[in-house]
């Protein structure tokens, strides 16, 4: 009896092991920081996963069930250290000061909303997006080179672009301005 309890025991070890790995890459995609910060990410991700294996229902899908845990996970935590920064930024001013306030945090919690979003486009739609907006190129050239004609990558920009905007996570951060 002892011996399948230890390997029962050894077994789940593996497999939190492979998990955390996992998890810890999914962080490092969403989360562009230092290694503390991943690393208290992982945990928590880790301890949310513990907490809501009950809710996992096939199996087969525990790839996105992952991300979306992640995910959740570092987007609060953006939200917390924006929060954060904002109570320390208003103790420390005083009422003579009228200094604009920029908060990198700011640009890194866009920059995953919109990596996240992006996922939600096809291949297509994220080379026409990577072309447009990453390499500057005109819808001309990007018809060069996807071999459409130049109104058909316009289109299909524009109405990528108008699903971005109405993405229930940009939609959150862009209401607020």
């Amino acid at each position: 009896m002892y011996s399948v309890e230890r390997k029962a025991t050894f077994a789940e070890h593996q497999f939190y092991s492979a998990l955390r790995e996992q998890v810890e890459r999914l962080v490092r995609r969403y989360c562009r920081t230092n290694d503390d910060d991943v690393a208290d990410l992982t945990q928590e991700c880790m301890l949310r996963i513990y907490l809501s294996l009950d809710s996992l229902r096939d199996v087969e899908r525990i790839e996105p069930w992952l991300r979306v845990i992640v995910r959740n996970a570092v987007y609060s935590w953006y939200r917390e250290r924006k929060r954060e920064q904002e109570v320390y930024t208003l103790g420390l001013e005083t009422e003579h000061e009228a200094k604009t306030y920029s908060f990198p945090a700011d640009e890194m919690l866009l920059q995953f909303v919109v990596q996240e979003a992006l996922q939600t486009l096809s291949e297509s739609e994220q080379r026409m997006f990577e072309l447009r907006y990453g390499h500057g190129l005109s819808y001309r050239e990007i018809a060069q080179q996807m071999g459409l004609n130049e109104e058909a990558v316009r289109k299909r920009i524009t109405r990528a672009l108008a699903r971005l905007k109405a993405h229930p996570m940009i939609r959150s951060i862009t209401d607020g301005w």
